[in-house]
């Protein structure tokens, strides 16, 4: 799974990250995440999926920005914007509740 390397830093900067939103679904589990190029991916970690929850974009709060280490949702919002485009209201967003996020690189 990608993200950008500040997204990534949120979990263990103080932010208290242990969600991350995105507009598509990924599976429970294991998984690697990566930044920088797609032709030459940067390793970050790997953390668990542990649970997704759907909810509409216009639904999301403060709290969901929160558990994703932001502020506050209007800072959430500007992020999933700039990474996705526009995003209309009804647009499912998943919720991924992450666990044993690890580093592999400073």
């Amino acid at each position: 799974m990608r993200f950008t390397r500040n997204n990534w830093d949120k979990f263990f900067n103080g932010c208290n990250k242990i969600t991350t939103i995105r507009l598509k679904k990924n599976r429970m589990g294991h998984h690697n995440a990566w930044c920088g190029p797609y032709n030459i991916p940067v390793k970050l970690g790997s953390f668990d999926i542990v649970k997704v929850v759907s909810t509409p974009y216009k639904d999301l709060n403060d709290n969901d920005a929160i558990l994703d280490g932001f502020s506050g949702i209007v800072s959430l919002r500007e992020e999933l914007c700039r990474l996705n485009g526009k995003i209309e209201d009804i647009t499912p967003v998943y919720i991924h509740f992450c666990s044993n996020v690890k580093k592999e690189i400073e």
